[in-house]
């Protein structure tokens, strides 16, 4: 008896191990091209400008910024953008997703994300993701904007604090 114990929970073991198999890079490379992944970043990037030019100008509210000013601020968000778009390139990503993928989804969530992908519901998820994270976007900023400008509140506060601790 204690040898078909031992057989049956070898077999358990061998069918849970099997069964939580790790996803090949392949299928997670294919999961990432059905999800669009390349353009959206490619659309975040673009988004970037917009959402830059709003912290920017919350941060400047109380200040009056002249033409020079300006070109200052502007080659600042310009560098920033840069930087983004170097750092931020799916040569740079991919390999991250890939590991991330792989170690959190099983062979048989690739499987299951991709057969979703394919399917009409699927492709019309993927198909409408451009406008859903545009939209999102838009809301985050109108979220953004108020507490950017808590936070610089916050920070000014802080430095005023700290100006009169120096003072006595």
């Amino acid at each position: 008896m204690k040898l078909w114990s031992r057989l049956f929970f070898a077999g358990m073991l061998v069918c849970a191990s099997a069964h939580a198999e790790k996803p090949t890079d392949a299928s997670v490379k294919e999961l990432l091209t059905l999800a669009n992944s390349q353009q959206i970043i490619r659309n975040v990037e673009a988004q970037m400008d917009g959402m830059m030019k709003s912290t920017m100008k919350a941060a400047m509210k109380d200040q009056a910024v002249n033409e020079a000013q300006q070109k200052v601020l502007d080659k600042f968000k310009d560098k920033v953008l840069d930087i983004h778009r170097k750092e931020m390139r799916w040569e740079n990503l991919e390999p991250i997703f890939v590991r991330i993928y792989s170690n959190s989804l099983t062979q048989e969530d690739v499987d299951g994300i991709i057969a979703f992908y394919k399917s009409p519901a699927g492709k019309s998820f993927i198909s409408k993701m451009p406008v859903m994270m545009q939209q999102t976007t838009g809301e985050m900023q109108k979220l953004m904007t108020p507490m950017i400008e808590k936070m610089l509140e916050a920070s000014k506060e802080m430095t005023e604090e700290l100006h009169k601790l120096e003072k006595q």
